[in-house]
Formats: C-alpha cells, structure tokens, sequence
C-alpha cells in the first residue's frame, strides 16, 4: 500500500535549528491568496531562520570557517536517530553541504550543533575541491571528490563523520575517473558518479567496486539523480531510474539502472541545468546557475514549473548550487553563493475551468497543476461555502475531474478552486482560484 506523505497538524516540532546553516524558514501566519511552487516553512519548524547566512555560520565556528564556493547537498534521517516510541521527531534530518572552497564538509551532528570534516590535501580525510554529495539514512556518505579525481566514502554513526576508504575505478583497462563532481546513490548502496573528463557516468559498489560503465559520449553528464522506488517513501514503487543532464546541461535524460535511455528532454530554452534531486514522486528538480533558480520536471521530464529569480528577498537565489529533498515530508534545501534556504513543497494552479458534460447533468472540472495536490470546488452561497467536489487528488499536468452539481447551475455561479499540497505544507496552507467556466 502507498504511504502518502502528510504531516500531522499536530507537529510542532523544528527541523534542525541547530543545522540551520542547512535548515531555514519564515514566520507564516496566514494563508496565501496565490500557489507556490515551493513555501516557507511555518515559524514553530524553524524559528524563523529561512535563509543560511555567512553570518549564521560565523555564530557556530567563529573565525573556523566560512561559506567559500558552497556545492553539493544531501540529506537524510539517519536510522541512528530514529526514537520508535514517537513521530514527533521524524522531520529531524542531517544535512551535509560541500563547502568546496574550504574543501569540507559542513553537517550538523544534532538539533542544535554542527560539525566540520576535511581540509586541503589528498589522504585521508581530506578534499581537494569537493563538489557533490550522495547519503542515506544508514549513515554512508560518499563524496565526488573532484581535485583528487576519486570518491570519498565516509560513515556518520550518529553525529560525527569517519572515513571509510577512497575509490576510483582506475584499472590496466580503465583509466579512473577524471574529475567527478555529482553523484548518487539507489537504496542497494550502489553509487552512480558522474565522470565529466571521460564524457561518462561510473557505477561502483557501496565498497567501491567498479560494477559498470554508462557509455561514453561526447555530453558530459551533471546533476544526477537516482529515483528508486524499493525506498519506502517513494510513490513509483515500481520505477528505478536514473536522471541527469548532458550536452552543456541544456538537455535532460532518464534511463534505467544499468544505462538504457527510457526518455530525453530538454531544459527551457537558454536554461542549463547544474545539480539534481528526485522527490517522493520522482519528479527531478535541477537548480540553474545562471538564471538563479529552480526547475522541475515530472518523472517523464515534462516541465513542471520554474522557480525563483535573481536576488536575496523571499523566492529568489544568488548562483543556487546543490539540492536536496527529503522525502517523506518534502523537506527542499538549496545551496546558493553564500548560504542555503530551506522550502518546503508547495503547489501551483496555472488554469481551472469548468465545463457542461455531454451526458448532462454533470460538469467536468479541468485542473492544470504543478504537484501532485488535493483539489476541492466550490462556492459560497448566501453565505455558506457549498463543496462539490471535496479533496480529489490529482497528479501534475493536467486533470480532468467529473462533478455533481448538487441541485446547482454550476455554470452561472462563481466558483473557486481550492488547491492543497499533499506534504508537511498541506496542514498549513491551500490556495485559491477563481474557475472560468467553458461555453
């Protein structure tokens, strides 16, 4: 059976204040007239810190350390977290983000402190230019350490990293990976590294092993990302595939586990595309450096919805880098220049309409929208709100939704749409659009 991912009403608890180098928010205190493709999250998940500042950092490690050329994210709930007696705590994530330039790792290792891992050089523990980052709820963590051409497996038992070992598929037949900087894991620990000076994605081991090769090309891949559905928050329970993007970042691919291209698709026109995620539904999200903000596409690479602009208000990015999502609860963090900001999803209605059905009688509601939501119309009528279709679900794109009308003329009384996301922000917000009807 499906688990769908919404969060309790009841939960107060924040995420992460402690990582909120990683884990920002915003105080919301009502409910927006207009859809979002991603939200803040309300104050009591967050306590108001929606964007990572160098000055936030400066208040943990004083002189330490700062924002220097930030890259890759990851995410998850580590099993050494897990506390089986509540749920109350399920929203808890570790965060990690490269810090390339400082050639680190900065995670937080609980609710309310971080930690350091790495410096400068080559052997153990440490990085030479570190760009992507992959991690699972088990505790590995491995790393495309790009200036050192290899893969750096680390181990977080449940608050400080270790290092495991190094890796890179260098071989008398193979000559080893030439500057990886994306990378990606599937729930079989597998991990796919994406080799942009041998125009080719490597899949090795979770114990380093070289297990295959994706053929080479003349399109380097970036922003990779696996979408696996044995992962128990994962909607597609039967699709494991892998996305990222090639030809300059302007083209996006999705092929199964062992290199078969399923489908191709293409980012917007003068768009590139610069790191991935995959969500509860598979659809893949890839941050544009340039245009300074957040693309996504379901998981037939349909585009979906971009998000953000340029600047340092609410919904925009400076130079966003790496992206990460948590799945169950639709956690979305998004490293930038000097920082990173924490969303949660949201959803997004771009056209609504309703028409007669020809059988008569009954209507048909047509609903184009940008996540997967719960969609519900209705009317107000001498001064009570009448619903004629409550909570349908529906999928992104567009929908067409039969509807009794109630002993109503739904086609001479105004009517609106409320459209709910089906994550953490569905018990916070819901949006609301008027429905132009057909003749």
């Amino acid at each position: 059976m499906i688990q769908f991912p919404v969060l309790s009403k009841r939960r107060t608890s924040g995420c992460n204040l402690g990582g909120c180098i990683l884990l920002l928010a915003v105080i919301v205190n009502a409910r927006p007239d207009t859809g979002a493709v991603l939200v803040f999250p309300p104050y009591g998940h967050s306590y108001g810190i929606r964007k990572a500042s160098p000055q936030h950092l400066f208040m943990f490690f004083g002189p330490r350390t700062f924002f220097d050329d930030p890259q890759g994210l990851a995410t998850a709930r580590l099993a050494a977290w897990e506390d089986t007696t509540t749920e109350k705590d399920d929203d808890e994530v570790v965060v990690y983000g490269v810090n390339s330039g400082k050639h680190q790792i900065i995670y937080n290792t609980s609710m309310w402190t971080l930690g350091l891992y790495g410096k400068k050089g080559s052997g153990e523990e440490h990085f030479f230019c570190p760009k992507g980052i992959a991690a699972n709820g088990r505790g590995d963590v491995f790393v495309a350490d790009s200036g050192n051409n290899r893969v750096v497996q680390l181990f977080n038992p449940k608050s400080k990293l270790q290092w495991v070992r190094s890796f890179n598929g260098k071989s008398d037949g193979d000559p080893g990976l030439s500057g990886p900087n994306r990378i990606a894991i599937d729930e079989e620990r597998r991990v796919y590294v994406t080799d942009p000076g041998n125009h080719r994605i490597v899949v090795f081991s979770g114990e380093g092993e070289l297990l295959r090769i994706f053929p080479p090309g003349k399109r380097a891949p970036i922003a990779i990302a696996v979408a696996d559905g044995t992962h128990f928050w994962s909607f597609y329970r039967k699709e494991r595939a892998v996305f990222y993007a090639e030809n300059g970042g302007r083209d996006v691919v999705k092929c199964s586990l062992d290199g078969k291209v399923l489908r191709r698709g293409t980012m917007p026109k003068g768009y590139t595309a610069y790191y991935g995620a995959i969500d509860y539904y598979h659809n893949y999200w890839v941050t544009d450096f340039n245009h300074h903000c957040v693309i996504k596409f379901d998981h037939d690479l349909n585009q979906l919805a971009i998000f953000g602009s340029h600047g340092t208000g609410d919904n925009e990015f400076v130079e966003p880098r790496g992206i990460t999502i948590y799945k169950r609860y639709g956690q979305v963090f998004v490293a930038e220049e000097k920082g990173a900001q924490y969303y949660w999803m949201g959803s997004n209605c771009t056209a609504a309409s309703l028409g007669a059905d020809e059988t008569g009688g009954r209507y048909d509601l047509t609903v184009t929208a940008t996540e997967y939501s719960y969609a519900s119309l209705f009317s107000v009528i001498s001064g009570d709100s009448v619903f004629f279709t409550t909570r349908r679900r529906i999928p992104p794109g567009e929908t067409r939704i039969r509807v009794a009308g109630k002993n109503h003329d739904l086609l001479k009384i105004p009517l609106e749409l409320c459209l709910e996301p089906t994550y953490s922000s569905y018990t916070y917000y819901a949006w609301y659009y008027p429905v132009a009807i057909r003749k």
